[in-house]
Parts: structure tokens; C-alpha cells; sequence
């Protein structure tokens, strides 16, 4: 397969790119495009056809389920059922947004069962992208499965050219993490993956005790209800490990490593690495910086995969309110399962 590039930013005739997406959708074609969060693998959410080609090109397990992108509310009528006072006040405040919401999807919606996987849930969220195209689609991160998350066109050109039918070429991703999925088919609701909107983002809009992370209410993660739930994700090809002690102990312990260690930690110690023996990346500016974090982590993990590294490094960052979701995903490619 030959994978189209094109780029509608710089394109004169924008509307005319916009009837060819119409028509590939309709064609049961796959199409990387750009979101705020990381870049996502889009194909009409109505076509099992479609769907199927989603897992395939991603080598994705089947049992876990996609997200669908829309674009007008009315969209959701016959889909989803959300007659719900936290929902209507989530969507107020959040939409569009990097906000996914699982709802109670209705019987004979048109949404591909294989979607959602075979639950009865259906994931929801909103991407400006949509506007033009007005098409339901199921969008999961555009990268192998269980790799770093793509936020830079190059990165789904790497992982899936040749594989899926377009790449939209855009800038790199604002966010750089996957979206906050909240559960709202439970009381209190479940965060089932965190992200840039956090807990004290809606306790804000619903109150205190509305919401609980899932390890706090026992979700059964053995049935995915969200993606990034179950299986192996994030990960780089190298192992990537936390240095269990302090920066000092972890600079003599560098020394003794070579150009195949790499090593994250944060700018203001880049005057302890003037020489470096192994390859050093910096996270952000520092702790504190959690947004730039956020932006920059999957990006360096495929830098080092580039680099054919074969152990990095990390020191243990401690866990505050706003870098839940920067630690749930180092956790995960930490772990590697």
C-alpha cells in the first residue's frame, strides 16, 4: 500500500481536500490525523470493515476499545444515551476538549460493535478536525500497538507508512497525552485513564467525591473499558527503568555506561552532564514544568528508539496533583505489560 501524504494547513483548496476525506471515509480508507492530544488513526466508526482495518494496521488485541470522535451534539441522539446532569455539566465545560466519555450506547445505534469491543459502552469525544467531514470515527492513537503514542507526523510516518491509506502532515501536538476518560456510566463516575483534565477539574464542576481514579473503586481491568486499561502501551524498545536513588548515586552510576544508556531528566541539571558518556534528555525545565512534560515524554522515548538505546533511566518523580497522567503513562512503559 501506498500511504498519500498531505497537508491541509498549506493546501489552496482546502475543500476540495475535504470531499476526497469524505469519500476515502466512505471508502473504508484509514487516515492519521492531528488532535490536540497525540495524532489518531481515524476510519468511519459504522464500517466494520473499517474498524477491523484500524486493529490490523495498528496490530491492535481486539478487545480493546476505540474511541469515537464527533463533532455536533446532535450526532449522539441515536447513539448514546447521556440524559445525565453530571454529563450534561462535563460536556459544558470540557467539550470540545481532551475529554472522552463512556456513556450507555443504545441498541442498533450503527456504530460498529467491534468498536466498542463488545461492551456496552460506547467512548465519546470531540475533535475540531471532524468539523469539515461531519463523519463518526473511531480514532485510536495512530502508532504500533503498545509503542509511545505519535505527536509528531514523523512519528506515524515511522510506525504505519506503507500500512494505512493517509497521513494528514501537521504540526506536533499541543497536549502530547492521550485524552482523560471518565466513566459515566457509574456513581461516583471512574476516571479509567487520567489526563490533561484531571480529578480537581471536575470535583471543580461536579463536587467533592463525584469522581474516583479507578485503583480507588476496583475496576475490573482484565475487561478493558477504556484503552490503555489492559495491555502493554508507551513503551520504548529499549527497557526503561527507574534509578530507585539519588541524582548522585545515579551520576556515578551513569559513568560506568555507554552511548547505548539514556538517561530523562530535566534541564536544570544539564550543567551536571557537560561531557556526558551516554545520551541525555531533558523532560522540561524542571519538576514543575508538567505541561512541557507532558508535550515532550513520548517524544523523547522514540528519540532514544531512534538512537537504538538499549536502557534508559529515570529518577522517580514525585506524584502531585497535576502529573497523574505523566506518571500512569511512565508507570505503564515502565512496566511493559
Amino acid at each position: 500500500m501506498e500511504t498519500e501524504i498531505i497537508n491541509i494547513s498549506k493546501s489552496n483548496n482546502k475543500e476540495e481536500i475535504y470531499n476526497k476525506l469524505i469519500t476515502y471515509y466512505k471508502d473504508n480508507k484509514l487516515i492519521a490525523i492531528p488532535t490536540e492530544t497525540v495524532y489518531g488513526l481515524s476510519a468511519d466508526a459504522t464500517s466494520d470493515e473499517a474498524v477491523c482495518k484500524i486493529y490490523e494496521a495498528k496490530g491492535r488485541p481486539s478487545d480493546n476499545p476505540l474511541i469515537v470522535h464527533f463533532y455536533e451534539m446532535n450526532q449522539l441522539n441515536d447513539i448514546v444515551d447521556y440524559q445525565d446532569e453530571r454529563v450534561d455539566k462535563l460536556i459544558e465545560n470540557f467539550w470540545p476538549g481532551p475529554m472522552t466519555l463512556i456513556l450507555n450506547a443504545k441498541e442498533n445505534n450503527g456504530i460498529s460493535k467491534k468498536v466498542s469491543a463488545g461492551l456496552s459502552t460506547l467512548n465519546k469525544t470531540a475533535r475540531q478536525i471532524l468539523k469539515e467531514t461531519k463523519v463518526l470515527l473511531a480514532a485510536p492513537s495512530a502508532n504500533t500497538s503498545g509503542k509511545p503514542s505519535p505527536t509528531k507526523f514523523e512519528h506515524v510516518y515511522h510506525d504505519l507508512n506503507g500500512k494505512i491509506d493517509v497521513i494528514i502532515e501537521d504540526e506536533q501536538s499541543d497536549i502530547g497525552l492521550e485524552s482523560t476518560v471518565i466513566d459515566c456510566t457509574r456513581t461516583p463516575l471512574v476516571i479509567a485513564r487520567p489526563g490533561e483534565i484531571t480529578k480537581e477539574d471536575i470535583e471543580g464542576i461536579l463536587g467533592l467525591g463525584s469522581v474516583k481514579y479507578n485503583d480507588e473503586v476496583m475496576v475490573d481491568t482484565q475487561t478493558p473499558i477504556a484503552p490503555g486499561m489492559k495491555y502493554r502501551h508507551y513503551s520504548p524498545e529499549a527497557e526503561l527503568l527507574y534509578y530507585e536513588d539519588s541524582l548522585e548515586k545515579a551520576l556515578e552510576f551513569l559513568k560506568t555506561k555507554n552511548k547505548k544508556t539514556g538517561f530523562i531528566t530535566y534541564k536544570s541539571n544539564e550543567h551536571l552532564f557537560e561531557n556526558p558518556n551516554i545520551s541525555v534528555k531533558y523532560l522540561a525545565d524542571n519538576e514543575k514544568s508538567v505541561e512541557q512534560s507532558n508535550k515532550n515524554l513520548y517524544n523523547i522515548l522514540r528519540e532514544f528508539d531512534e538512537e537504538k538505546v538499549e536502557e534508559i533511566y529515570i529518577l522517580p518523580i514525585k506524584e502531585t496533583k497535576e502529573n497523574i497522567a505523566l506518571l500512569n503513562r511512565l508507570n505503564k512503559a515502565i512496566s511493559r505489560k
